[in-house]
């Protein structure tokens, strides 16, 4: 496998913590195969500031976030000029300009002189303070000054160049999941996404035959209810695949759940080992089979959707809870994850739906509890646990969505509702939790969609699955 395209970020961490964007390219970085290489995450303790900006800037790929701070930081500044001295900065930079409260106007003759005064203030306060000094002992501070200078001297020639590229307006770039300039370090292309799948699913096959061999008793009893001859490890996960791509996906799980049944009647109670074994068996095989039914023309057709519209979230024709999670996963190349709920007609998944009717006085802080108890499994507990809880929630999200081992790697998201008063649907919530949780998937169902997404139609599919969780919830070991 090819090592991924390498992209710096030069940004002013003043403006990250108030926007997010790193950690928006960074999510978004990931499935173009780009490694976006910030300081934050490549530093450790105890490395030299300008020795990772020096590497930054002799960067094939530098994504530049412009803003008022960025041009009025010492080390921002920095590389700016480090990268315009290497040479080739048209080519090798990708600018962004990033609006806060003080606008950075590129295009206002007056804000770049007012930078190049601030600039020029800076180096002369700095070197006043130096004159009557020796400059063989204040040697880091020489060297502070000399740069104040360089960047006093080359800012006006810098700026007015940035001023002269075009570059698309920051919303316009979010509502693309910033293509134009992730296109140019690595383009997303279609093929690669197929080809992508067909892997996953190979990768899931192998899986499923080494799911089957977790219980004899289990595979012996499928073979029997399927009314098989003798059929080798190798066969019987490929012919359960092949029912379920023929359509046959219904059938199939009600032979999974009789054969479930039969070998419970076979063990003996006190065989927790062994009940333990066959639950286990019976929950991975139908969490891979399910990815079968997807059908792979609607799958690409999806995907070609995503990127030619560059949409800030999914969206999704009228389906189930667990219909959203069996597509998700498809498309994240995670494998579905279902609980049943005695109470609710929908399965659980690795998501989060509000309930009809949701009001809350404070949406985020809710929708971050519910989130945090679905992907922790524990509740948060008091106002102080909280802001913990949030960087716990964020970090395991990022975590387990980069997983390398696909039996560990998991996709988290959030459905947006169609009902306009959900307090949910209010764009200033959802721009505030893809903020404190970038890596979560937001999800709307396009309401009134009838398009034909599973070989078996939606409902089939969640009612055989929900009934299977629910027989294999009497069951469950202790």
């Amino acid at each position: 496998m090819a090592a991924p395209v390498k992209a710096f970020v030069s940004y002013s961490w003043q403006v990250e913590y108030a926007t997010g964007i790193v950690n928006e390219l960074e999510l978004l970085c990931r499935e173009r195969d780009i490694q976006l290489v910030r300081d934050s995450s490549t530093m450790q303790h105890g490395d030299l500031i300008r020795d990772f900006m020096d590497r930054l800037a002799g960067g094939e790929h530098i994504i530049m976030l412009f803003s008022d701070a960025y041009f009025k930081s010492t080390w921002c500044m920095y590389e700016l000029l480090a990268t315009w001295q290497r040479g080739d900065f048209k080519d090798r930079t990708h600018p962004i300009i990033v609006n806060g409260d003080n606008v950075a106007d590129l295009q206002d003759n007056d804000y770049r002189i007012g930078l190049t005064e601030f600039w020029k203030a800076k180096y002369e306060s700095a070197n006043s303070k130096l004159t009557g000094h020796d400059p063989t002992v204040l040697i880091e501070e020489q060297k502070r000054v000399k740069l104040y200078r360089n960047i006093y001297q080359n800012i006006n020639e810098l700026i007015n160049f940035a001023a002269d590229r075009l570059t698309t307006p920051l919303d316009q770039l979010k509502a693309q999941q910033y293509a134009q300039i992730l296109d140019r370090i690595n383009p997303k292309r279609i093929d690669d996404q197929t080809n992508g799948d067909a892997a996953f699913l190979a990768e899931i096959k192998a899986l499923l035959a080494v799911d089957l061999k977790k219980s004899e008793l289990f595979r012996d009893q499928i073979i029997e209810n399927c009314g098989l001859n003798i059929i080798d490890d190798d066969g019987l996960h490929g012919y359960l695949i092949d029912q379920c791509l023929d359509g046959q996906f219904v059938e199939i799980i009600q032979n999974l759940q009789s054969a479930f049944v039969n070998s419970c009647d076979e063990l003996d109670s006190s065989d927790i080992t062994g009940i333990r074994k066959l639950y286990q068996a019976a929950v991975d095989t139908l969490a891979k089979l399910v990815l079968f039914n997807v059908k792979n023309d609607w799958m690409a057709q999806h995907r070609n959707k995503c990127v030619q519209n560059h949409g800030s979230e999914q969206v999704l024709p009228d389906m189930s809870f667990c219909g959203v999670e069996v597509v998700l996963s498809r498309e994240k190349q995670t494998i579905p994850d279902f609980q049943y709920v005695a109470h609710d007609l929908n399965l659980v998944g690795k998501g989060v739906m509000l309930e009809s009717g949701f009001r809350s006085k404070d949406v985020v802080r809710d929708i971050i509890k519910r989130l945090f108890q679905r992907v922790l499994e524990k509740e948060v507990f008091g106002q102080g646990d909280e802001k913990r809880a949030l960087d716990i929630l964020q970090r395991t999200i990022k975590q387990r969505k980069q997983q390398k081992n696909l039996k560990l790697r998991k996709n988290y998201f959030l459905l947006l509702p169609d009902d306009t008063s959900s307090p949910l649907s209010d764009i200033t919530v959802q721009k505030e939790i893809r903020k404190l949780l970038p890596d979560l998937s937001f999800i709307r169902i396009k309401s009134g969609a009838c398009e034909e997404t599973f070989i078996v139609e939606d409902a089939e599919l969640m009612v055989a699955i929900s009934d299977f969780y629910k027989t294999l919830e009497e069951y469950k070991p202790k």
